[in-house]
């Protein structure tokens, strides 16, 4: 699961233009802080998915469990 989000998050980060360009989620960032910065805030967030899924894949983090 975590290697899934990371793989995911880490191809958001390489197509984040085409994101930004042809999704309204992606659209709505660029109207709002503008091409430079929403690609900034875009790559950030996939960043940080990245991260977190690298670091659910290692067992860094844990997912929660009912018990």
């Amino acid at each position: 699961m975590g290697a899934a989000i990371a793989a995911l998050s880490g191809l958001g980060v390489w197509q984040a233009q085409w994101c930004l360009e042809e999704t309204s989620k992606g659209r709505r960032l660029v109207d709002r802080f503008g091409e430079g910065r929403a690609l900034l805030l875009w790559r950030l967030a996939l960043l940080l998915g990245v991260f977190f899924g690298a670091a659910l894949a290692t067992g860094l983090v844990n997912p929660v469990s009912w018990e």
